[in-house]
Order: structure tokens, then sequence, then C-alpha cells
């Protein structure tokens, strides 16, 4: 067996996407891993030089996934249930792979994901043979993958 054949056929991409434990998807790039705590204003009855600021809930933006290839059928279809009404939240998780061999050197795992925008393939011209496909995903919460850098 050649070592090409033991390789994740989404080895190329930096980014490999598993859904249910099952890598289903490679991207080359990955946004949208932001944060932000809302802050809700509060004006103090005898304090006129200034509004306290006390903090809400965190917000983030959604995961916005591109430049990706996935030739499994069951990604597909969760796109397709989704799109066409039937809202099925999965937990995905998602590595960052420090070379072709397929070690994982960083990851998040996002609970509770669903496709919101799907867009592609663009195809750029001929001799470039490139599709390119955004996957934009709307989650509960995300956090590393436990054994991964901290």
């Amino acid at each position: 067996m050649s070592q090409s054949d033991t390789q994740s056929p989404y080895s190329q991409f930096n980014f490999e996407v598993q859904i249910d434990d099952e890598p289903v998807a490679g991207f080359s790039e990955v946004s949208g891993l932001t944060m932000q705590l809302e802050t809700i204003p509060y004006q103090e009855g005898g304090v006129n030089d200034h509004v306290h600021s006390l903090p809400g809930t965190f917000s983030h933006a959604n995961l916005v996934l591109q430049r990706g290839m996935t030739e499994d059928a069951s990604f597909w279809r969760w796109i397709q249930d989704v799109m066409s009404g039937q809202i099925v939240r999965k937990d995905v998780v998602i590595t960052l792979k420090e070379d072709f061999q397929g070690e994982s050197v960083w990851g998040w795992e996002f609970t509770d994901a669903f496709p919101t925008r799907w867009q592609g393939p663009d195809l750029i011209s001929a001799d470039r043979r490139m599709a390119i496909e955004t996957i934009e995903l709307t989650y509960e919460r995300f956090e590393t993958i436990s054994g991964l850098p901290e």
C-alpha cells in the first residue's frame, strides 16, 4: 500500500472537517472564529460623568469555510436538508493539520451547528482547475479540542 493510499483524501487542505467523528471535507480557509462580549449600558441616577457598562452575553460570528472539497454524500445531504427546512444540528470538529501526514496541531469543536449558506463551486479557469465553495455554519458555542494546546 503506497503512502498516498493511507492519507486522508483531504490532506492537501489545511483544515479537516469532521461531522459525527468522520472526516467529511477539507478546506483551505476558515474564518469567523470571533467571540464578543455584549455590554449593557446602565445609567445610574446621580452619576452624570459616565454610563456604566455591564457585561451581557457572548455573541459570535458564523463560521466560514472556504476553498474546500468533499466527496462525502452525507455532508452534502445535511446541507440540502437544512436548506429545505429540516434543521438538524450537529457537532462539527475542525482541525488544523501540520503537514500532509495528517498531524493535528490545533482544533475546535463547534456545538449544535448547522449550515446557513452554501456557495459554489465557481470555476475560475480551465488551466487552474480550482473550484471554490463557501459553507457558512452557525453554532451555539465553540471550544478547543481536549488534548491540543490550550
